[in-house]
C-alpha cells in the first residue's frame, strides 16, 4: 500500500525534474503541488511547513536524492525569513499564512539526512536553524511562537511539541554519540517524537499461522516457496518506490549535497534573493 502511495505521489504530485536528472539550462526545480483529487490538475500553488517532514520520510524509504532536494527546498524558505511560515505561495514567492509555530518538521528531516549521509552540511543547517531560534524566538521564560515571519512579533505561546520534538532533534542532531544514534535500529520514533526501544520479538511479520515471523524463517518460506504467499517482498522497482538504501551520488562528503547551480535553481523558486 505504501509503495502506491509513494508512486502516486511522485507521479501526480511531483513536479520538475527528477533529483538525480540534472540537465543545466533544461531543468525545472523540483517542488511538490496540490491536487484535484478528482481532475489531478493543480488545485493551489502553496505548501505548508507541515510538508517538511516528506524529506525525512524519503530517507526512510531510501530515496536519499529526493530527500536531499526536498529538503533543499523547504530550507531555502528557512533561510529566506530564518523560520518556516505557516504556509507559502511559490507561484507568488511569498506567504500566504505567517506564523511560525515551531514546529518540527524540518529539523527533524534535517536530523534523518545527517544520520542517513553524515553530510557536515546538515550540521549546519541544525546550527542556521539554532541561531536563528536563539534571535527570534527566544523569550523571557522559553521560546514564543513566531506571529510573523516577516515582523518576527510573538504570540504569548510555546507549543508542546517545542520541546518534545523540536528541541528533541535539534539535541540527537548533534550528540552523535547519544545511544539513539548508535544503535539507531534499535529504536523507532512515532510521528510525534516519542522514541520507543524496539523488541527483538517485533523484528519480522506478523502470520496467519501463529504469530511472529523471524527474518530467519521468512528467508526459509520464501527460498522453499512456501503457502505463506502474503510474506512475498514488495515490489522494488524505480516505479514503485526506493526501498533499498541508494548511495548518494555526492563524494566526497565534505561537499554541498546539491551543486551550487542546483541549489540557485531551488532558491530561485522560493525567491530567496529577491528583494
Amino acid at each position: 500500500m505504501f509503495n502506491e502511495f509513494y508512486h502516486s505521489i511522485m507521479q501526480y504530485l511531483k513536479k520538475g525534474r527528477a533529483c538525480d536528472e540534472w540537465i543545466p539550462g533544461l531543468s525545472n526545480a523540483p517542488h511538490y503541488v496540490n491536487i484535484d483529487m478528482t481532475s489531478g490538475k493543480i488545485s493551489n500553488h502553496w505548501v505548508d511547513s507541515l510538508s517538511a517532514f516528506f524529506a525525512g520520510l524519503q530517507v526512510l524509504v531510501g530515496d536519499i536524492s529526493e530527500a536531499i532536494c526536498t529538503h533543499a527546498f523547504f530550507y531555502s524558505i528557512w533561510r529566506r525569513y530564518q523560520s518556516l511560515p505557516e504556509r507559502f505561495d511559490w507561484n507568488s514567492k511569498q506567504p500566504t499564512v505567517l506564523f511560525y509555530p515551531l514546529r518540527p518538521e524540518l529539523i527533524e528531516s534535517t536530523y534523518l539526512l545527517y544520520q542517513a549521509t553524515h553530510n557536515p552540511f546538515y550540521l549546519h543547517v541544525g546550527s542556521d536553524i539554532l541561531e536563528s531560534l536563539e534571535k527570534h524566538a527566544r523569550d523571557r521564560c522559553g521560546y514564543s511562537t513566531i506571529h510573523s515571519v516577516i515582523d518576527k512579533s510573538h504570540e504569548d505561546r510555546m507549543e508542546s511539541f517545542f520541546l518534545s520534538e523540536t528541541s528533541k532533534y535539534l539535541y540527537l542532531l548533534f550528540d552523535k554519540d547519544n545511544v539513539v544514534n548508535k544503535k539507531a535500529s534499535d529504536y523507532l520514533f512515532t510521528t510525534e517524537g516519542h522514541i520507543i526501544k524496539i523488541d527483538s520479538k517485533f523484528r519480522g511479520l506478523w502470520t496467519d499461522y501463529g504469530g511472529w515471523m523471524h527474518s530467519a524463517d521468512i528467508s526459509n518460506c520464501m527460498n522453499n516457496n512456501s503457502h505463506v504467499q502474503h510474506l512475498q517482498q514488495p515490489s522494488r522497482n524505480r516505479n514503485a518506490s526506493k526501498m533499498q538504501c541508494e548511495s548518494p551520488r555526492f563524494l566526497p562528503w565534505y561537499d554541498l549535497p546539491l551543486s551550487r547551480e542546483e541549489l540557485g535553481q531551488i532558491e530561485a523558486l522560493v525567491g530567496l534573493h529577491q528583494t
